[in-house]
């Protein structure tokens, strides 16, 4: 499975993804590009305006969070504060036992880098 993030600012989140999160292209056009994660994972980012989308469809992201399971999250908290990444919060830790870092790309998209902290709690399965 490929997730695709439909933006505008196709610069901005082809390099929240390398520059943050060490992915790396593996394919671009000038309207998509394919990403690849340190352990394999992908994603796509296409412009949200690109002809292959249908019009009804060419709208911000909404809805939508990318979670990324890292070992250490304020590695990446003090790596998107260097960048001038949109920090919607701070590194926090949750009950179910991840420490969690929210930012917001120029897609829209919620981006969620979170490390674990404990066993998931069994009140949250």
């Amino acid at each position: 499975m490929l997730t695709n993030l439909l933006t505008d600012d196709f610069a901005s989140t082809k390099q929240l993804f390398i520059d943050l999160l060490d992915f790396s292209v593996e394919f671009e056009a000038d309207w998509f590009i394919s990403l690849v994660g340190p352990e394999g994972s992908k994603v796509g980012v296409m412009l949200r305006t690109s002809e292959f989308i249908p019009k009804a469809y060419q709208k911000p992201a909404q809805g939508v969070m990318i979670t990324l399971v890292v070992d250490n999250v304020e590695r990446y908290f003090d790596k998107a504060r260097k960048l001038g990444l949109n920090i919607l919060e701070e590194p926090k830790d949750l009950p179910y036992g991840q420490r969690r870092l929210l930012l917001i790309d120029a897609s829209g998209a919620l981006i969620d880098v979170s490390s674990p902290t404990a066993p998931l709690d069994p009140q949250y399965t």
